[in-house]
């Protein structure tokens, strides 16, 4: 099981762990575009399309390895031909759980820490960077929609 905790809490800065042991760090600082990671010795970086809410994982020499069409309540990543379905099973971005073949729930995606500080995947049959992939889509996710909130609540306001 993958686990994903803030270093600093006022900081976007992620330290990922599985079962105990420490895998890789990222960040999700304000003005990036998706975030970069290391895993096993090789980089990848994850893009961002602004304003489509797509995402692909990019492999050390640009390659799409992975990408996502629209992340909403129901969103899909597609990776070597496969397509993995993704649904929100608890409210406010809490839980998304993946689905295998048969449409049967095998995996979940699960804030479980205070103020967004922690989130757990199970992700089990996934390459490791396709988890840290999903991972971080559900967070960056959680980012805009908070960002966005953030800007209909000044417009409300008149600032």
């Amino acid at each position: 099981m993958l686990r994903a905790k803030r270093i600093h809490l006022p900081s976007q800065d992620y330290e990922l762990t599985e079962d105990g042991r420490a895998l890789t760090t990222f960040s999700l600082r304000r003005g990036r575009i998706g975030a970069r990671f290391t895993l096993s010795g090789a980089d990848y970086q994850i893009r961002t399309h602004r304003f489509s809410g797509v995402y692909e994982l990019l492999d050390v020499g640009g390659t799409v390895v992975a990408t996502t069409d629209r992340v909403r309540r129901i969103w899909n990543m597609t990776c070597s031909g496969r397509v993995i379905p993704f649904r929100q099973t608890a409210a406010a971005g809490r839980e998304y759980t993946m689905a295998g073949d048969d449409g049967v729930p095998v995996g979940t995606i699960r804030r479980t820490g205070d103020v967004h500080s922690e989130t757990t995947a199970d992700l089990p049959g996934l390459d490791p960077a396709l988890q840290v992939f999903a991972l971080v889509v559900v967070l960056l996710r959680r980012r805009r929609k908070r960002a966005a909130a953030a800007v209909r609540s000044t417009s409300l306001a008149g600032g």
